[in-house]
């Protein structure tokens, strides 16, 4: 792989001085990467915290939203502080950061219950085809409001993502789970007439990778 941030542009720069490409080292990328998580996660937690309260999301599960996005920003400035100061990163170094933001994740995890009984493994299902899925039962509608589509995964075994099972969703924790595939809710008119925080159809087919403008 080419060096970042920008594949065609860097070659084009190696093309024009007749230099040799630049190939990336693995290891830095991955502090590249543990650094632009720690930039998002702060991004989205200060915007969880100054955004306006939300009609369909009462104080607790606003709460919840913030307190994820905390505890995983505190997670991952513990990686990336370690690797940074991995004097030469090596397997070992890269072990002990992921154990360290482990730590700080269990440290302030509350839910409790599903660790002391530990169920057997459920066949794993992509969240994003699960919410496919639900789309299909209730007839491809162009909206689903986020409470409905809480309301239909919970039903689901297995785990939907960030160690939360498919029963312990909330609004705000399945926000957080779509956001990495761009899908955010919008107000918007359900076909029923109700006018609600709703994930569009269009939004999961993107992020699902099929082409909606064909």
């Amino acid at each position: 792989m080419t060096t970042f941030p920008n594949n065609f542009l860097d070659n084009f720069a190696t093309s024009l001085l007749g230099g040799k490409p630049a190939y990336e080292n693995p290891r830095h990328r991955h502090i590249l990467n543990v650094f632009v998580e720690v930039q998002d996660l702060e991004q989205r937690l200060v915007a969880a915290l100054t955004a306006p309260p939300q009609p369909d999301m009462g104080g607790a599960e606003e709460w919840e939203l913030c307190t994820d996005l905390l505890i995983a920003r505190l997670a991952a400035g513990r990686e990336l502080s370690l690797l940074l100061s991995a004097p030469c990163l090596s397997e070992a170094d890269f072990a002990a950061a992921e154990a360290a933001a482990e730590a700080v994740r269990a440290t302030f995890r509350i839910d409790t219950d599903e660790q002391c009984c530990k169920e057997p493994d459920e066949p794993a299902t992509c969240l994003l085809d699960a919410c496919s899925n639900v789309f299909a039962e209730l007839g491809h509608p162009h909206a689903v409001a986020s409470a409905d589509l809480v309301d239909a995964l919970r039903h689901l075994p297995g785990t939907a993502g960030n160690h939360w099972r498919y029963s312990d969703l909330t609004q705000a924790r399945l926000a957080q789970l779509l956001a990495p595939h761009g899908m955010q809710t919008r107000d918007i008119t359900l076909p029923d007439g109700r006018r609600r925080k709703a994930y569009s159809r269009e939004a999961l087919l993107t992020a699902i990778g099929v082409c909606t403008s064909c």
